[in-house]
């Protein structure tokens, strides 16, 4: 059996028809992080291409706003770096909430959730640059996690602190013991 690389896969993968607006929508996410200054990238996310659109969600409408006003060059930036054309940059805060890991400026605060093990301030915004550094910063992640892990006194598998001191026990224990007294 040969093994084979996770980049050469993916490689594979991608080259396929199917997978087209896939592998453009990737090399868009890349390219509009090498694009924009880091505080823009702080605040806003692509988060799809149709008909040669990127749709990317805003942190709030101002950033929208603003970005819009930079429209035109920044898709002569973007089609600089890329080996097809986009015709346009639709900036919008609609999607922006539905997924909150890369959302640095939130003003809740669901750290205190009980199983949250690390906070998403620690995790990388930008995407790797290869699957070398994206298994290194998942190491890192673990790593992580390792260290906010403590035993569960019933079960004794590992588990975040803050559920010890909400049920004095594991989230899967207190799902046994509601789910056995229902």
């Amino acid at each position: 059996m040969t093994f084979y690389s996770i980049d050469k896969l993916l490689n594979v993968i991608l080259a396929q028809p199917q997978w087209e607006k896939q592998r453009k929508y990737h090399e868009l996410t890349k390219c509009w992080y090498q694009v924009v200054n880091h505080k823009i990238a702080q605040h806003t996310r692509p988060i799809s291409l149709n008909n040669e659109v990127l749709y990317i969600a805003t942190a709030s409408s101002s950033w929208a706003q603003d970005l819009n006003l930079q429209r035109r060059s920044l898709i002569l930036k973007i089609n600089r770096r890329i080996d097809f054309t986009v015709k346009d940059l639709h900036f919008a805060t609609v999607k922006w909430y539905q997924n909150n890991s890369l959302n640095l400026d939130r003003s809740d605060n669901s750290d205190s959730h009980p199983s949250t093990i690390i906070s998403d301030s620690t995790l990388n915004l930008l995407p790797p640059e290869n699957p070398q550094e994206a298994l290194q910063t998942w190491f890192n992640i673990i790593k992580k996690r390792e260290q906010k892990f403590v035993t569960c006194p019933v079960c004794n598998i590992n588990c975040p602190e803050g559920e010890l001191k909400r049920w004095g026990y594991c989230a899967i224990c207190f799902q046994k013991e509601t789910s056995d007294n229902n």
